[in-house]
């Protein structure tokens, strides 16, 4: 919209002239507006850039604004045409390039702020794509550059045209907006109570606002940075390859699912992908179909119907029905829920229970699937799928390898708990970064050194673990979870929710799910806020099937006896359990401030997770954190104000001069004893009536009132000053003195 404005701006000669002090604090305000954009802008997207900021040299004629037009359709022309219409980068490209060629054409100190507005929202938009840290300098820098474009935009109308050649005032004009600050530093100070209740009480809804419109249609590329690579679509995987990476790939989304009737907890979905069996000892990599997307060949080794593959599986219940909008990949998988029951159009399901496409999935898609999330495989493994999954590479992990021998001895269900019993009790760690060394020896590093790392990372040793001790096991990588949009049936799983999870043959029960991540942070997958706003409807409860457990009986594996999983945590208990000692101040934010999402404000406000809530909601008879919350900032509100009030009353005495502050002193005293000062009533007026009340102070009291009048009216009485603190000197300790005597009586009309 801001675009439109280029060729109805006013002719320079009619509108106040900003000057070079605009164009500097504008253009770092900018710069760093498109600095905030840089992980995510496309590299072509830049020499535009820097020709729209250039075209500010162009000479002021009436054809000017025409070619910046036109430059900004062409160049929205090209982006479309490269990205497509919808996608996020075309929409970046083409805000970031109105902002870049309105400061081209600003001469006026409104255009100036109306820039520093755009900058800020570009900004907002802009602190996506960082860390907490970096985030956080944003929000600082990102206000002070904008006061430093209205500071000179002020002075520019205020000067008018003689404001074209000042240069740029630098220290001015941070002195200036310091002097603001703190002149405001009152308001300032009281308005944060208030904004710390909002931030705390109003209510959130999951995610950034255009999740809700991806949930009910809105393109999935205007958030989306499509990839095919990393943890769910890649071929090959590298241990901890997963780990998230601060930047834009992890909150693009990668599919929306509509439930039917019932929303299963997201800790349940498991979103299935690429199943890896063949590790080198420095990658994981699928068969060489998948690379070429050849789904006619890989459909010849699985199951064009979901029936047919149902009939496998020797149990089966919690049938579910949804439907999915997918991002093109580029790859064949159609993400399933575990385990499919029913197939969509143009798919089949594989060898390995993947749900794929005949094609590659080149462009968004919709699909309708039905799955099973209770299931137990049964039947026999193929001698050559058996070597495959206890196939190791020949050197690398020798202390890994070691463990697995001794565990060969024990039975195949003990050495599943026992593995488990090690995670559960050895101080390992989950972590979503974490520093990983390269070599064949990395699951060795891992498992006895480091005992940190990520989902994949978890899943691949236990895989190695298992074959090393002589049971089958393959590694299955995907999402787990999703963001449940409130009060809908819609769950949106983005590229954060990447997870992997390890699958191990049982003689008994076929393939048998295992989630380590479970086990060592089982606060991770807590639906206990979610489960319980995603119960079927009253109207459909009866058709509805009841939900099962986390893990049911036949898909976990046993646990090692005399350990007990950690129980559930939330709130900044969470924080400190996956992160480990006391979380730093990066992540007291990354926590409290930039990832505060529904989930964690309803159990902070619920007091769970919070020990000091539950025991001041307990005295109450319930976890009612939020009314001491809300008490806590009622009483933070009234001591600063308070405080502040208190400033400004000290501060307006001192600037006082001391004649008026002596007649204030002596006016608030005599109030205390009953003689207020009225409206309209004069100093000699005021001074008649306390003498004719009180003859002790007559004396005192007309004089002071003399004096007071000859320093406000009388300007050549020079001894006013001196007189005036003389006199209130005296009254003062008359009335001191005078204390036993009774105080006059109110009149009555």
């Amino acid at each position: 919209m801001m675009g439109m404005t280029f060729a109805l701006s006013p002719p320079v000669s009619s509108a106040p002239m900003a000057g070079r002090a605009c164009a500097g604090w504008g253009l770092a305000l900018l710069a760093l507006a498109l600095a905030s954009h840089a992980p995510a802008l496309p590299l072509a997207a830049w020499p535009a850039l820097i020709f729209a900021l250039c075209s500010r040299g162009l000479p002021q004629r009436r054809w000017t604004p025409v070619l910046r037009l036109l430059f900004l359709g062409v160049a929205v022309i090209v982006a479309g045409w490269a990205f497509g219409w919808t996608d996020s980068r075309s929409l970046r490209v083409a805000l970031l390039l109105v902002l870049a060629l309105k400061w081209a054409e600003a001469r006026s100190a409104r255009e100036f702020a109306l820039l520093a507005g755009g900058s800020l929202l570009a900004g907002a938009l802009g602190l996506l794509y960082w860390g907490e840290w970096t985030g956080l300098a944003l929000i600082v820098l990102l206000p002070l550059l904008a006061l430093g474009v209205l500071e000179a935009s002020a002075e520019a109308e205020m000067r008018g045209g003689q404001a074209a050649e000042a240069p740029l005032p630098l220290r001015a004009a941070w002195r200036r907006i310091g002097a603001r600050l703190g002149g405001n530093f009152g308001c300032i100070a009281l308005a944060l109570p208030l904004a710390a209740a909002l931030f705390l009480f109003f209510p959130r809804i999951p995610g950034p606002l255009w999740d809700i419109g991806l949930s009910f249609g809105l393109p999935l590329s205007i958030s989306l940075e499509k990839s095919n690579h990393g943890l769910g679509v890649s071929t090959r995987l590298k241990p901890g390859q997963g780990q998230t990476q601060t930047g834009v790939s992890e909150s693009a989304p990668v599919l929306v699912a509509e439930f039917n009737n019932w929303v299963p907890p997201t800790g349940l979905l498991y979103w299935r992908g690429p199943v890896y069996y063949d590790f080198d000892g420095r990658e994981w990599r699928l068969d060489p179909e998948y690379e070429a997307g050849q789904g006619r060949t890989l459909m010849r080794r699985g199951w064009t119907r979901g029936g047919d593959f149902s009939t496998t599986l020797a149990e089966k219940s919690q049938e579910i029905t949804y439907t999915v909008r997918l991002t093109p990949h580029d790859r064949l998988w159609l993400y399933g829920l575990d385990l499919p029951a029913a197939l969509a159009a143009e798919s089949f399901v594989s060898a390995d229970w993947q749900v794929l496409a005949h094609r590659p999935v080149e462009a968004e898609t919709s699909y309708r699937l039905k799955s099973w999330l209770n299931w137990e495989a049964g039947g026999a493994l193929d001698d050559a799928v058996r070597r495959r999954a206890l196939a190791l590479p020949e050197t690398g992990n020798s202390r890994l390898r070691a463990l697995g021998a001794e565990l060969a001895a024990q039975p195949p269900d003990e050495r599943i708990a026992s593995a488990l019993g090690a995670l559960a009790k050895n101080g390992y760690k989950v972590r979503d970064r974490f520093t990983l060394g390269e070599g064949p020896d990395v699951f060795d590093e891992f498992w006895f050194d480091t005992r940190e790392g990520n989902a994949d990372l978890y899943a691949g040793a236990f895989v190695f673990l298992m074959r090393a001790a002589g049971l089958p096991a393959r590694l299955v990588t995907g999402y787990r979870g999703g963001k449940l949009m409130a009060l809908t049936d819609y769950v949106i799983v983005k590229k954060s929710h990447a997870h992997a999870w390890t699958e191990v043959w049982d003689e008994a029960r076929g393939w048998r799910r295992i989630d380590p991540v479970d086990l060592i942070a089982p606060e991770r997958f807590a639906d206990k806020q979610q489960a319980k706003a995603a119960q079927p409807k009253p109207a459909e409860a009866a058709a509805a099937p009841r939900p099962p457990p986390q893990e049911t009986a036949r898909q976990q594996a046993p646990r090692a006896a005399p350990q007990k999983a950690p129980p559930p945590a939330s709130g900044m208990t969470a924080a400190v359990a996956v992160s480990g000692d006391l979380p730093g101040l990066d992540a007291f934010f990354a926590r409290w401030v930039f990832r505060l999402d529904g989930e964690t404000q309803q159990s902070l406000l619920a007091g769970l997770g919070d020990k000091l809530g539950e025991k001041l909601g307990g005295a109450l008879g319930g976890k009612f954190a939020w009314v001491w919350l809300l008490i806590g900032a009622a009483i933070s509100s009234v001591l600063v104000l308070a405080v502040g009030q208190l400033i400004v009353w000290r501060r307006e005495s001192r600037h006082l001069p001391p004649p008026q502050r002596h007649w204030n002193r002596l006016a608030r005293l005599l109030a205390r004893r009953g003689f207020q000062q009225e409206p309209w009533e004069c100093p000699d007026g005021f001074a008649r009536r306390v003498a004719a009340a009180r003859p002790l102070w007559a004396g005192a009291m007309v004089a002071l009132a003399k004096a007071y009048t000859d320093w406000r009216y009388a300007s050549a009485r020079a001894d006013a000053p001196r007189r005036m603190e003389i006199c209130a000197r005296k009254l003062h300790n008359l009335i001191l003195a005078d204390t036993a005597a009774p105080r006059p009586k109110p009149e009555t009309p």
